[in-house]
């Protein structure tokens, strides 16, 4: 049976993505990618944000973030905003910290008592560690267009050379009958 199963959730909107936000700190098991797949059918989201025990002191929960596709995230800003304002709401809470698999987020109410803000860090560029890799999927594509794009040019220029040459020659040897 899945994690999900019997657990109350809400449906947000957080500026434009559909958010599902459920809470899992009082209940074992774990969310699978095909349990996050299979609420995605039932009910589009964009993010699923999964609150669960807390693994570090001093924070509220770890909270695994799914897409639709059952793919993991790190950390989704507007996701974050809409647990927190869930949270703050039931508890009074005004701050609070999470962990993600991005790390550390801290969160609080304000500037307005109506929005709430997510600090999600300094930007982070391990993941351009993953570029070569794509790039050379993408070179190596890109040299197999260009190869094509050269052999259909120079096959090109021959032919008009070629049809260039028997029309020319032809026509000079019309010109000496």
């Amino acid at each position: 049976m899945s994690a999900l199963a019997n657990h109350a959730f809400a449906k947000m909107n957080g500026i434009g993505n559909e958010i599902v936000v459920v809470d899992l700190r009082d209940a074992a098991g774990k969310v699978t990618a095909a349990d996050a797949r299979a609420v995605a059918t039932s009910m589009p989201y964009d993010q699923l944000m999964v609150l669960q025990p807390a693994r570090l002191a001093g924070t509220e929960a770890f909270i695994r973030i799914y897409n639709s596709d059952g793919s993991e995230a790190g950390a989704c800003g507007n996701g974050m905003r809409c647990v927190v304002r869930r949270l703050f709401e039931r508890t009074g809470q005004t701050a609070v910290t999470f962990e993600t698999e991005a790390g550390l987020l801290n969160c609080w109410q304000g500037p307005a008592p109506d929005l709430y803000t997510v600090d999600m860090g300094g930007p982070k560029f391990g993941w351009l560690l993953a570029l070569p890799f794509y790039a050379m999927e993408l070179l190596v594509g890109l040299v197999q267009a260009l190869v094509f794009m050269l052999l259909t040019s120079v096959f090109t220029l021959l032919q008009c050379q070629h049809d260039e040459e028997a029309h020319g020659h032809e026509g000079h040897e019309e010109a000496h009958h």
